[in-house]
């Protein structure tokens, strides 16, 4: 996992201001006085056509009984320790000791924590220790985090405890020792944990959101105390009707942030628990959205003062909302509905996989990711993902309805939806995933494709991804590590060199 040398265009100039505006307050944000074996497929003969099963088809998930198309397999290594579909990953490189963790959760109702090593030879492949998390859960592992890239190094005793938490549609939150995966606490939480977050100064609270009953919860994780329950979303009954789909902290961590199926974003003070404002997304300042739609995923950190957020919807609309001033600052038609075409009616990751925003089966103009470019980049950009297939990339200094700059499509597959998509740290790089099962590399400035990675069968969707930067502010752009969770049961590890990827691409 070390960067080669390699030579990428400059980062684009950071453009105008943001919507600066004062906050009306500050509020002080609180005072926090076994190892097994498992199948793991390498990706040293990307040709071959032997299937993960041996029988001609795809394994895990309700659709494992369909045969898939074999396609080369870029993948470094494959990590086959769940018994059904992988809905949740996410990842930290620790740069001391050159290791990838990654912690992953399913539909076997089951997650584990691997560590990935370089080989002992340059040429050796990598070397993967999987350790089952052993929390008996009872329904699918939805959401898991880490919180180690929040804690300082100087932190000591518990403040300094690096923590996996896993969260399930069973209601329980666990928090997991990163180092050995020995359980820490279990929580009492909401009906079920539809998403889990890390507080970004220490690391230290939590904060979960419930599908079916519509709370967030947040934790302080030293004394594993519920710290408070934030209730405001309309509906909250299970069926899409208030539920949370998505929430974080904002950037300077003053304020929890959560997203809706009530289409509202809600702003929220911790030390009281009182709901500071509510953005009613689709009708606010004249609207423009359906009402009755519900927001499906959630990014913050956005514009020259990092105070905006933008939020996906099922409705094929994205918002954008400046936090301290308050107001819907844009509204992006992502989906445009050509006359006459019908609605067409598809689950969120694209097939049969969990839907992902946990909400059923959602209409196909559905904007399921969303995403700023970084201020290196370009302050006023931003990304928008959908389950039509399309990528597109906004200039929001238009204010408004936006300014769609470029749409990423793979010609390939045409009807790949996107299901995640993360920026680059400091070039006009978009990585996606996508409901063919491709990993997808897009140039921001001009919409083209970059570098497209494949795992062995094409049709597998991708659930959800997480990726490491790594080296990213060196000349070369440094090697971007991609961890992926998929229909078949696969945790999937890629590596990209930035620089050898733009290079190929030209």
């Amino acid at each position: 996992m070390d960067p080669d040398d390699g030579k990428s265009e400059a980062p684009a100039a950071a453009l105008a201001e943001g919507f600066p505006e004062e906050y009306d307050e500050e509020p002080a944000f609180i005072d926090a006085n076994a190892d097994v074996e498992v199948e793991v497929e390498d990706g040293d003969e990307p040709m071959s056509d032997d299937d993960e099963d041996g029988d001609g088809k795809a394994g895990g998930g309700e659709g494992g009984n369909q045969p898939l198309a074999t396609v080369e397999d870029h993948s470094l290594i494959n990590i086959k320790s769940h018994a059904g579909p992988v809905y949740a990953v996410s990842t930290h490189f620790d740069a001391a000791t050159k290791a990838l963790h990654i912690v992953s959760g399913g539909g076997d109702d089951r997650a584990y924590l691997h560590t990935m090593t370089t080989g002992s030879a340059p040429t050796a492949p990598p070397q993967v220790r999987t350790t089952p998390l052993t929390h008996a859960h009872t329904d699918s592992v939805s959401s898991v985090a880490f919180n180690s890239r929040h804690v300082p190094p100087d932190a000591t005793g518990k403040a300094g405890q690096k923590l996996v938490a896993v969260g399930s549609y069973d209601g329980s939150l666990v928090l997991y020792d990163a180092s050995n995966g020995e359980v820490v606490k279990v929580l009492d939480g909401p009906t079920d944990v539809e998403f889990v977050d890390f507080h970004p100064k220490g690391g230290t609270v939590a904060l979960a959101g419930s599908i079916a009953d519509g709370t967030v919860w947040m934790y302080h994780t030293p004394s594993a105390k519920c710290l408070q329950v934030f209730v405001g979303h309309e509906g909250g009954d299970g069926q899409g009707g208030g539920g949370v789909s998505s929430g974080t902290f904002t950037p300077d961590g003053k304020f929890a942030l959560s997203a809706g199926m009530d289409g509202t974003i809600r702003l929220w003070a911790p030390r009281t628990g009182l709901c500071k404002h509510v953005f009613r997304c689709a009708t606010e300042g004249g609207g423009g959205g359906d009402p009755d739609a519900g927001l499906t995923c959630l990014q913050v950190d956005g514009g020259a003062d990092g105070q905006l957020a933008v939020a996906g919807s099922e409705d094929g609309m994205a918002y954008v909302v400046h936090l301290s001033g308050k107001k819907v600052v844009a509204r992006l038609r992502h989906f445009e509905e050509a006359p006459g075409q019908p609605r067409q009616q598809q689950s969120a990751a694209g097939g049969d996989g969990m839907d992902v925003d946990g909400g059923g089966p959602v209409e196909f103009r559905s904007v399921e990711a969303v995403g700023f470019a970084p201020r290196a980049v370009n302050a006023q950009w931003v990304a928008t993902g959908g389950v039509d297939g399309n990528l597109k990339v906004w200039d929001i200094t238009q204010g408004g309805q936006g300014q769609c700059r470029q749409i990423c499509r793979p010609v390939e597959a045409s009807a790949a939806g996107v299901t995640r998509l993360l920026w680059h740290p400091i070039l006009p790089l978009i990585l996606a995933s996508h409901t063919d099962g491709a990993i997808r590399l897009w140039d921001a400035r001009n919409g083209a494709l970059v570098s497209c990675l494949t795992g062995g069968h094409a049709g597998v969707v991708i659930n959800d991804m997480s990726a490491e930067f790594i080296d990213a502010e060196s000349p070369s752009g440094g090697t971007v590590v991609v961890a992926t969770a998929a229909d078949d049961g696969g945790v999937r590890i890629y590596e990209i060199n930035v620089a050898n990827a733009i290079e190929t691409a030209r």
